[in-house]
Formats: structure tokens, sequence, C-alpha cells
């Protein structure tokens, strides 16, 4: 996906994603992203009212067919924000 940040998991279901290279609105990129994709994700800002403008968490409790198929979308659309 491009994400140049992603914190290690810690015992949990998610990874935190730093996407402060692609927004500085984590709340309105999760809203897009979920609109144009399909694909939910979780805000940073939600856990972090102070830094988290810059941060996503994607959950992956789920089958690997569905983290599969989420990534297959998310793909191009991460691609066309990097460019």
């Amino acid at each position: 996906l491009g994400l140049r940040s992603i914190a290690p998991p810690d015992g949990a279901f998610y990874i935190w994603a730093d996407i402060g290279h692609l927004t500085d609105d984590s709340l309105s990129f999760c809203e897009q992203l979920l609109r144009d994709t399909g694909v939910a994700t979780a805000p940073g800002v939600d856990f972090d009212p102070v830094h988290g403008n810059r941060f996503m968490r994607f959950s992956f409790a789920v089958s690997t067919q569905e983290v599969e198929e989420a990534l297959r979308r998310m793909k191009p659309w991460f691609a066309a924000r990097a460019a």
C-alpha cells in the first residue's frame, strides 16, 4: 500500500499505520476510503486526539480471504494518492 511506517502488532488484531505523508486528516481519509472501496478502517484520531490525525488503524480480525480482498481494493486507491 506504500505505507512508510507501521507499528508492530502488540498482541492484537490490528495495524497502526502512519499516513502523515498522505494526509493530516485521518477521519476524512478513512471516510473517503470507505466510500470509494467499501473497506472500513479506523481513523487514528479516534485513539489519539493529539497526534492521531496522521495515523489509521487496520483490523485483521477476519479471514485471510477477507484481508486479501480488502488489500486488493485498497492497493490502487492508495497508489493514486501517493502519486
